[in-house]
């Protein structure tokens, strides 16, 4: 281990130099990993719900440094070959960055969707050796709109939290026409207050729904069953056949249990680590034992998974067996 009291002024920049050359070099190669991790959707079967959670709890980012990375790597990834080994090469080379590339993946979002890869190719070139305030005003200058953060939740203290948003005219009528009718409960017509019953209101909403406490209508019969039923006698074993065969809809009473006993959190088990996803996002009720191959709509045979997990576990079913 060097140490650093020791060493002479030029030796020490020199040192630094080739630290700072040695890091520009791994985040080319954290890109080149996250784009492979991703193609594999290994963050998936370690129990991580999405590639961004992957990078904050598994690889210790900061969520600013996850998005900067992710948000690269998914730029680089849609360049050919040849492109993709010259950004490598200017990464490490410290003319362009990761803040470069997050900004042009951004600015992209507002672009044309016919850009070619020569010409994405040529939007990074242009910001070589730029500034964050240089690089922002290139891209407007090339076609790309200013983009104002939409959205900045901030701790005000232990209990509080200052959330800025954007809204649009719709939204903003439908916020004033609330608190219009929230009167009784919110007399001095406070926005902080309206917006607060307002989620409450919806998330008690939601969780009745979930939990099977709101059913929707059960499908009416199709027309055609019925007059078949109505015209001929022999409906009636055709009817039976029917009932007899498994239905896919669960009853209100079977989701209450799976959601309560679930703790309304995503059930994946990663097998090798034993880590549980637990994300709350877009949850799914999934067959243990598929539906298609005779699962029951039983709550022993149901679980709670995330939607990116549900997806996961179909593709891995679906996918050949190697030979």
């Amino acid at each position: 281990m060097i140490r650093l009291q020791k060493l002479k002024d030029d030796e020490l920049l020199g040192h630094i130099q080739n630290i700072s050359a040695s890091e520009r070099k791994i985040y080319a190669d954290i890109i080149e990993a996250l784009e492979e991790i991703e193609r594999r959707k290994l963050y998936l079967a370690r129990g991580y719900s999405s590639l961004f959670s992957f990078c904050t709890e598994f690889l210790k980012y900061s969520e600013g440094a996850a998005q900067r990375r992710i948000a690269s790597m998914r730029l680089v990834k849609i360049l050919p070959p040849a492109e993709k080994s010259i950004v490598k090469t200017k990464i490490e080379a410290g003319s362009i960055n990761l803040t470069h590339l997050s900004k042009v993946s951004q600015a992209l979002r507002t672009m044309p969707k016919t850009l070619k890869a020569p010409e994405k190719m040529k939007l990074i070139e242009s910001l070589e050796n730029t500034t964050k305030d240089e690089c922002e005003r290139k891209l407007i200058e090339a076609g790309a709109k200013p983009v104002f953060k939409r959205e900045d939740l901030r701790p005000i203290n232990s209990e509080e939290y200052r959330l800025s948003i954007n809204l649009d005219t719709e939204s903003l009528q439908a916020l004033q026409e609330y608190i219009a009718l929230t009167a009784h409960q919110n007399p001095w017509a406070s926005k902080e207050k309206a917006v607060c019953m307002a989620i409450q209101s919806a998330l008690e909403l939601e969780k009745k729904k979930r939990t099977g406490e709101i059913t929707s209508k059960a499908p009416e019969k199709s027309s055609s069953r019925a007059k078949l039923k109505e015209h001929n006698d022999s409906s009636k074993d055709f009817t039976a056949a029917v009932a007899a065969k498994p239905r896919r809809y669960i009853c209100a009473k079977t989701k209450r249990k799976v959601w309560s006993r679930d703790k309304g959190v995503c059930q994946y088990v990663d097998p090798k680590t034993g880590r549980s996803c637990q994300s709350k996002h877009a949850l799914q009720l999934d067959h243990i034992h598929e539906f298609a191959k005779g699962g029951g709509n039983e709550a022993i045979n149901l679980r709670l998974l995330c939607a990116a997990h549900n997806r996961h576990r179909r593709s891995v079913i679906r996918r050949p067996k190697a030979h």
